[in-house]
């Protein structure tokens, strides 16, 4: 019982690094900037910065005069920011400065520029200068304009619209079998035809849903079930390119603004009680000691004007238990670790994509379920 004491005690601490409520930024959006500096950490980023080299803005070459210098400071920076924000210090200030810090670093060395990191850099950079009283609609821009973008690069080559890019890539370059199969028993490039043109119009389609409130849930749908089909096709991330997408969808996640109150049948299961506790260190989930209402429900969840039950109720647990995204994105990179040193990639990837669809198949009833109105 002391020892569960001192437990409660120390994550219930400010700057307890599992937190992500009471703080100057959305928790939602803290949470996706706390993920990204660990990703970037463990793909190697800190690593890769170093002096400017083939610079896009020829400034950046007048630290060749003052070796060391830029490396030293730029990896500094962004591991100091980066730790002061996992333990909830002035986190706008950090996340701002992680921000500028990447895109320096990305624009003074073409050969380590990604567009995977760019797009964490902006995440940064305008996670600190949005607040907990407004929407993040700057984020909501950028998401916006990432998949415009990617239309307007497409639209005017020709070869997007013959099929040609995607046929010489999937065939000739990545020689996906899977893609070559499909392709042979069907008319000549329609395959390739179909796979382009459908990329543009989901595309284009992403960035108009994003900018309606209203359908922003279509949207991140959309967004996951795209990528992922994308990745179960080519077997191939583009870097970290998928798991900075999947992260960014946080920032359309409404967080609770009142309390959670989940009541769960302890005498059947206490144990999942217990798992479901250790996902949340945050103040917004209250326990209730009380079973639920009814014998047919073992798992409630409810606010001052809904309610869900059982299996619904617990993706909603899940989804604001910030927890969860910490273990999903832990189970990922170590599975994929463990699964590639034990096996090999084939094996990797086939486990992963399962992984993948599997979390999503469980999720997505949310997608026409709604949560029942009290009264």
């Amino acid at each position: 019982m002391e020892i569960s004491k001192k437990i409660g005690s120390l994550t219930s601490q400010q700057f307890f690094p599992l937190r992500v409520t009471n703080t100057a930024m959305l928790p939602n959006i803290l949470l996706l900037c706390k993920l990204a500096f660990i990703i970037l950490c463990l793909y190697g980023f800190v690593g890769s910065i170093d002096n400017p080299h083939i610079p896009f803005i020829k400034v950046f070459d007048q630290f060749h005069n003052i070796p060391n210098v830029f490396k030293i400071v730029c990896r500094v920076t962004f591991v100091t920011a980066g730790m002061l924000l996992l333990f909830n210090v002035r986190v706008r200030t950090m996340a701002f400065l992680m921000g500028i810090t990447t895109l320096l670093v990305l624009l003074s060395s073409k050969p380590i520029f990604r567009n995977h990191l760019f797009i964490l850099g902006c995440f940064f950079l305008l996670a600190g200068v949005s607040d907990r009283r407004h929407s993040p609609w700057l984020l909501y821009v950028q998401f916006a304009l990432i998949y415009l973008g990617a239309v307007i690069n497409k639209a005017p080559q020709m070869d997007w619209w013959t099929g040609q890019f995607m046929d010489n890539w999937l065939r000739n370059a990545s020689e996906n079998q899977t893609y070559i199969t499909i392709a042979s028993s069907l008319p000549d490039m329609m395959f390739a035809k179909l796979l382009s043109w459908s990329s543009m119009f989901i595309e284009f389609a992403i960035a108009l849903l994003i900018l309606n409130k209203k359908t922003q849930k279509i949207a991140v749908w959309t967004i996951l079930i795209f990528h992922t089909l994308l990745y179960t096709l080519t077997i191939n991330r583009f870097g970290h390119f998928y798991e900075d997408i999947v992260l960014g969808l946080l920032i359309f996640l409404n967080w609770p603004k009142e309390k959670l109150l989940v009541a769960i049948d302890d005498n059947r299961f206490l144990k999942l009680k217990k798992v479901l506790v250790s996902l949340n260190f945050n103040k917004h989930i209250i326990w209730s000691n009380d079973s639920p209402q009814l014998e047919s429900n073992w798992f409630e969840i409810r606010t001052s004007e809904k309610e869900a039950f059982n299996w619904s109720g617990i993706r909603i647990f899940l989804m604001y238990s910030s927890n969860f995204y910490i273990f999903l994105f832990g189970l990922d990179f170590l599975s994929r670790f463990i699964t590639r040193f034990l096996f090999n990639n084939e094996i990797m990837h086939m486990t992963q994509v399962i992984m993948i669809w599997a979390g999503i198949l469980f999720f997505l009833p949310m997608l026409w379920k709604k949560q029942k109105t009290k009264g």
